[in-house]
């Protein structure tokens, strides 16, 4: 299938022929252009992986809001570490996903995607 991007706002549309419209930004079907197979499958592969790094990014808020409902409790000191921890290092791999999709903002992966942040 073709990949079509919109040159106003990256908004990417996989179909035989352009849109008559974006549909992020409404712009006509004359701004969108087609992108060869290479960077078309780039795009796709770069689609799936954010789409995993949202999936991963789901998961762990809900682990933290478990840790953070165990600290609540106050229960005893071995706990209370645990969900410490649990929160640190979830807080620490929600950074790394927020910087690597900041990284390839930057290289103009994303950019070119119509982003909806995470």
């Amino acid at each position: 299938m073709k990949l079509w991007r919109c040159e106003v706002c990256g908004y990417l549309h996989e179909g035989g022929e352009a849109p008559e419209y974006c549909e992020k930004c409404g712009a006509p079907q004359e701004k969108f252009v087609l992108l060869d197979e290479e960077e078309g499958e780039m795009m796709r592969d770069a689609m799936r992986t954010r789409e995993q790094y949202q999936r991963i990014f789901a998961l762990l808020s809900e682990v933290l809001d478990v840790a953070q409902a165990g600290i609540e409790l106050d229960m005893d000191e071995g706990c209370n570490s645990i969900f410490n921890k649990t929160i640190e290092e979830v807080s620490g791999v929600h950074q790394m996903i927020k910087d690597e999709l900041a990284g390839y903002a930057q290289q103009c992966v994303w950019a070119k995607m119509a982003a909806d942040g995470i």
